[in-house]
């Protein structure tokens, strides 16, 4: 193994890791979610992670306004922006992929789902029990994102480079072909919707890790929806 392979290999783990973060603040906030996000040694590591990726500032504001911020008032803030309609029976922010990317067309949307359970079943992703969302949730759909920069960095790790272009190539797409699709559009109406410093924080990291990682990685080969045989909406 080459020191380069090393480093390469340490860069991929430390995008897993702000993934992982990214995935964790978009699910229901518990007192185990926030303990674990705040634990001295997880934190070091987003903090690290962060600064590796150059989203330090974004990544900072976020754990200092979640341990400013009770669990009780991110419940509050979490169901009135994902998990309870309003009066008029709309939701002030929607989390889903297919929301933004399929014009409510349902044979699209079901292609753009169909593609991430694939995704997601191909490289051994299953959600857990108490995940109740559909499988373009935000947060799973970041959480696959962790699991492949994981796979890329122990294959790289494990001199396997054959596996690691295989990784590669899908992060191209679920980046190109999914994150960027919606995360900035989904940013973008959750800063509107809230002044919770929690979830404004949490719109500002998401949406500047997917845009410096979409950056970094080729042009997929072959888009989501033309290897579904659809078009792209």
């Amino acid at each position: 193994m080459t020191p380069n392979t090393t480093t390469e290999s340490e860069y991929h783990a430390a995008r897993a890791t702000l993934y992982c973060a990214a995935a964790a603040v978009f699910t229901y906030p518990t007192n185990d979610t926030v303990r674990e996000l705040l634990d001295p040694e997880a934190r070091e590591g987003i903090e690290r992670a962060a600064e590796r990726l150059t989203v330090a500032d974004e990544a900072t504001a976020l754990l200092e306004a979640f341990e400013e911020t009770p669990v009780a008032d991110l419940e509050s803030a979490y169901n009135e922006l994902f998990g309870l309609p309003s009066d008029d029976g709309t939701y002030a922010v929607i989390p889903y992929e297919a929301h933004y990317t399929t014009r409510d067309e349902i044979s699209s949307e079901q292609r753009r789902i169909a593609t991430v359970v694939g995704l997601m079943e191909e490289f051994g992703l299953e959600p857990s029990d108490d995940f109740a969302e559909r499988q373009d949730h935000v947060a799973a759909e970041l959480e696959l994102a962790q699991v492949l920069a994981g796979q890329r960095a122990v294959a790289l790790e494990s001199g396997e480079p054959v596996a690691a272009e295989r990784v590669e190539k899908a992060e191209a797409t679920v980046l190109a072909d999914h994150l960027v699709e919606f995360v900035p559009a989904l940013a973008h109406d959750l800063r509107r919707a809230t002044d919770e410093d929690a979830y404004v924080a949490a719109a500002n990291l998401v949406e500047a890790l997917v845009s410096y990682d979409n950056g970094k990685h080729p042009d997929p080969t072959v888009s989501a929806d033309a290897a579904n045989g659809g078009e792209a909406p």
